[in-house]
């Protein structure tokens, strides 16, 4: 299969060939005071290859990643805990809502207040979205990797 861009290729390299060619040629020295001479070795031509296109696609600028603690504010964890129908009611939140906010990705620590004794509920960060996964007084960090338990869950 011959290509345009084969034949382009071709026809510089025959170019820069014949270019280099006239250039092996006799120096006209005596008009510049010097001595006609007559080179002894021929200088081959060098091939010039043509330009290659770039086949790879061009990438596409990539949108910057938020981070997910940085994406653990008061109001989103606080619609994740609203999401969560059982844990919300279950959950006794006064006005002030969720406070101390702590996070590790992908974990997530955040305290509440009530008439009561107040409490604590723990959020993981899956799929670009925060979930409520446990709340209350107890225990709530079992299943949360030690060195990020002793960060948040306090």
């Amino acid at each position: 299969m011959f290509s345009f861009r084969r034949a382009a290729g071709i026809a510089t390299i025959v170019t820069a060939a014949a270019i280099l060619s006239a250039c092996t040629g006799q120096q006209d020295s005596a008009a510049h005071g010097g001595p006609v001479t007559t080179p002894t070795t021929a200088v081959a031509p060098t091939a010039v290859a043509a330009p290659v296109q770039a086949t790879t696609p061009v990438a596409k600028p990539v949108p910057a990643k938020v981070s997910a603690c940085a994406s653990a504010t008061k109001a989103t964890l606080e619609a994740a805990l609203k999401a969560n129908k059982e844990l919300s009611g279950a959950l006794v939140v006064d006005s002030k809502g969720l406070q101390r906010i702590k996070c590790a990705t992908p974990w997530a620590f955040a305290h509440f207040t009530n008439d009561i004794d107040g409490g604590r509920v723990l959020f993981n960060y899956r799929n670009g979205t925060w979930i409520a996964r446990t709340g209350g007084t107890g225990e709530l960090c079992e299943e949360v990797p030690a060195a990020i338990a002793g960060q948040i869950c306090s």
